[in-house]
């Protein structure tokens, strides 16, 4: 895979898949434009890219749930490098709400992060994409196909992107640009800190009875990197509207 002289805009990218991806796109040749809220762990993704070819990231420190803020990150990877050719929608949380609860602060949440900012994103990028046939990879969860309680908002959001990607194809499949999402079981990523674990110790902890009560395997965040490079690259250029699970069969079970 080669991406030199291609520019990627990774939102997400200072941890978990998007950070992998990031890193992973760099040694291939790409630009990075690297969108998160922490500037330490932006920081050290940037560095990480670096290291990889020499060619130093765009930072972007910026909540894509504040207004503006979208296209604010497409609009200054393009001024920075002058094109666009890959958009990598990572960002995103992990809540635990129900229809029962006394807000909808919830789905609220899930709603403008997960979901919001992977439309507008996708909204602002087109027109850059356009130019040069480039494609957008979604990243999603895969636990959608099977009801838990506390899930509601999550899974609903979960099952949105997906379809939002294969209609988005049809759409953009006369402009030459392609769209498809990469679906997931649990990685080790910072997302359970959205519900306050915030030590390793206690996310090992929480793996290992995942993986334990549920016959699955928690990914690596490296090993969906992998894959969302590959949608990304031209190896499969007829690829479009596809939604590729990396669940270890836990969604078959």
């Amino acid at each position: 895979m080669d991406f030199t002289g291609k520019v990627a805009l990774v939102t997400g990218g200072s941890s978990g898949i998007g950070a992998a991806s990031a890193k992973i796109l760099a040694t291939h040749g790409a630009q990075i434009a690297l969108v998160g809220r922490n500037e330490q762990r932006l920081n050290e993704v940037a560095k990480l890219c670096y290291n990889a070819k020499g060619l130093t990231p765009l930072q972007l420190r910026l909540d894509l749930t504040e207004e503006g803020n979208c296209q604010k990150a497409v609009e200054k990877t393009v001024q920075k490098f002058g094109r666009l050719d890959v958009l990598v929608n990572s960002a995103g949380k992990y809540a635990v709400g129900s229809l029962l609860d006394e807000t909808t602060e919830v789905f609220d949440e899930l709603t403008k992060l997960n979901l919001g900012a992977t439309y507008k994103m996708t909204h602002f990028a087109i027109p850059h994409l356009i130019k040069t046939k480039g494609n957008i990879v979604v990243v999603a969860a895969a636990q959608y196909e099977k009801i838990r309680h506390g899930f509601v908002a999550f899974s609903t959001i979960n099952a949105a992107l997906t379809k939002f990607t294969k209609i988005a194809a049809i759409e953009l499949a006369t402009l030459g640009v392609r769209i498809n999402s990469v679906a997931i079981t649990v990685t080790r990523t910072n997302i359970l800190s959205n519900i306050n674990i915030e030590s390793q110790e206690e996310r090992e902890s929480i793996y290992r009875v995942i993986e334990s009560h549920n016959n699955m395997k928690i990914l690596d965040p490296e090993e969906v990197a992998k894959m969302v490079v590959f949608i990304a690259s031209n190896l499969c250029p007829s690829m479009n509207g596809a939604n590729v699970c990396i669940d270890s069969a836990a969604t078959s079970r």
